[in-house]
């Protein structure tokens, strides 16, 4: 699970417990400045899509781990893009868009995803 914290003009993730092992990072920090916007996102998934669900595919793991099904962390490649993951219960999850960063997006699990979109909105 990850937190979420607005320190000034940053976007702070700090990857909790023993999630640092599967994400191999105990923390991010994206400017505010390169954040386009975040929504919960109940349907994100994290399981093998088989030959019908391509376009539901997670992407390739750069970094990380792939326990398909059970949890995602770490980087991935999807769609020629670098996403950050961290979800263990897509109904949990938070999609965070980025520009101008290392990732163009994160994927995380949040404790409350409306309060965590809530905060970001109002931050950007």
């Amino acid at each position: 699970m990850a937190k979420v914290e607005i320190d000034g003009s940053e976007l702070v993730v700090v990857i909790e417990g023993i999630r640092k092992l599967g994400t191999l990072r105990s923390e991010l920090r994206i400017p505010l400045a390169n954040v386009r916007g975040a929504a919960a996102d109940p349907e994100v998934s994290i399981g093998w899509p088989g030959l019908r669900g391509l376009r539901s595919w997670p992407g390739l793991k750069i970094a990380g781990t792939n326990a398909f099904g059970h949890y995602l962390g770490g980087v991935f490649s999807q769609d020629g893009d670098r996403v950050f993951w961290d979800v263990r219960d897509p109904a949990k999850a938070v999609v965070i868009e980025l520009d101008g960063d290392d990732f163009s997006r994160l994927i995380i699990e949040v404790d409350d995803p409306e309060a965590t979109v809530g905060a970001i909105v109002n931050a950007i």
